[in-house]
């Protein structure tokens, strides 16, 4: 019985830690991504299909892979069990996207570019449990000159 409890208060013990990182972390990288964005807002984003311009492009694309907390694990597991939504994991999943783009929007910067064309988001879920998710971003920059 002893073993029992003593294992039950280290679980509290490494899911109250997962929780308190996991949400620190998670707000830190939110307000990264904002300042980033806010930076980089004057490159403008267009997922048209078929649309051309007369100036110059080059195809760009990147990539971020970002995993969740056991925290958002466990909620996740027993959200699934009863059904609907998993909230935990479609905010790692935007996270991941906004992450994608803002790296589009760098490699767009770096090329002098303001526009990005065709802009296209594959996710995939990586992992034996679905424990990290990748997005791939892709699209064709524009330079006016």
């Amino acid at each position: 019985m002893d073993n029992l409890i003593f294992q039950i208060i280290v679980f509290l013990i490494l899911f109250s830690v997962g929780f308190g990182f996991g949400r620190y972390y998670e707000q830190k990288h939110l307000k990264e991504l904002a300042e980033q964005e806010a930076r980089l807002a004057y490159i403008t984003l267009d997922n048209q299909r078929f649309a051309t311009s007369v100036f110059e492009g080059q195809l760009i694309s990147a990539n971020v892979v970002i995993s969740h907390d056991y925290f958002k694990y466990v909620i996740a597991n027993i959200q699934n069990m009863l059904g609907g939504r998993l909230l935990s994991y479609e905010s790692i999943v935007e996270r991941a996207r906004r992450e994608a783009v803002l790296r589009l929007k760098q490699e767009a910067e770096k090329m002098g570019a303001t526009h990005i064309m065709g802009l296209r988001l594959s996710t995939t879920e990586l992992g034996m449990q679905g424990g990290m998710v990748e997005v791939f971003a892709y699209g064709t920059a524009i330079k006016k000159t």
